[in-house]
């Protein structure tokens, strides 16, 4: 059976490789020579050369210093990397990650996930392992896991999430003790306010969605879709009786210390 040829490279990795090729033809060595001269297995460069492999940073750095190209490899890596990931990305979503880097408050109403920002890194990889393979989960793990940068650092947004009980119950036992300590350990932050809605909350909205305020500019909203069919809404109008659906939820949510405690026998029910 021939190799597979990587149908959907990137623009850099397509650029990476015609720099390969022609650096390496300029000098007048073989893929033979190359590798040896490089470390690696002539069979290992052909498939990087074929699209059958992408480039590795360990490669990027050895090209750079074997032809002297100044971090020419090493930055045509980096921009294949952002690209790979972002078209690991739902189109639909893409905005949402854009927003919450420059969002200075953000209302979260989820009813059947643990939030994105607040999953931790086994919850999300049990979400992502149904019906992927391993190397794509492990990337969309890293993604996940790479937006949450977001709560930390000098500038992170004031975030307030309303959480469903339920959603808290089912938690595989796997992953629920865990998830809920991270959840605890996210409410010491002054920064981050999240409330549990009891079972008998009079809330019945059907579909997650996020509102986002700015420092400087007009709030936004996102509205979860499946399968990462999302959309971001930019209506003032929409916006404004999406705040007040949020805030009448939140007025039958616990406070926090009840949500805290809530939150903390939960993870104990397994022990």
């Amino acid at each position: 059976m021939p190799p597979q040829r990587d149908t959907s490279p990137s623009a850099y990795q397509e650029v990476f490789v015609t720099e390969l090729r022609a650096r390496r033809d300029m000098a007048g060595l073989s893929r033979n020579r190359l590798a040896a001269a490089l470390g690696c297995t002539p069979q290992w460069l052909a498939k990087v050369e074929t699209f059958e492999k992408p480039p590795s940073e360990g490669l990027a750095d050895d090209l750079d210093t074997y032809f002297q190209t100044g971090g020419l490899f090493r930055r045509l890596w980096e921009k294949h990397q952002e690209a790979r990931k972002l078209g690991l990305i739902p189109s639909g979503f893409q905005p949402l990650i854009a927003a919450e880097k420059r969002a200075d408050e953000i209302s979260v109403y989820e009813p059947v996930l643990i939030p994105g920002l607040f999953q931790t890194d086994e919850y999300a990889r049990l979400l992502f392992s149904v019906g992927l393979r391993p190397d794509k989960v492990d990337e969309l793990v890293a993604i996940r896991m790479e937006r949450q940068k977001v709560l930390a650092g000098s500038e992170c947004p004031v975030v307030f999430s309303l959480i469903r009980e339920a959603v808290l119950r089912d938690l595989p036992s796997e992953v629920r003790s865990g998830q809920c300590k991270h959840l605890l350990d996210l409410m010491s932050q002054p920064t981050i306010c999240i409330q549990v809605l009891p079972v008998d909350a009079l809330v019945f909205h059907p579909a997650g969605y996020q509102v986002l305020g700015f420092d400087k500019g007009a709030a936004v909203a996102y509205m979860e879709g499946t399968g990462g069919n999302g959309q971001m809404l930019t209506d003032p109008v929409v916006i404004r009786k999406l705040s007040t659906l949020f805030n009448m939820a939140r007025a039958e949510a616990l406070p926090g210390g009840e949500s805290a405690s809530l939150i903390r026998r939960i993870m104990q029910e397994d022990n």
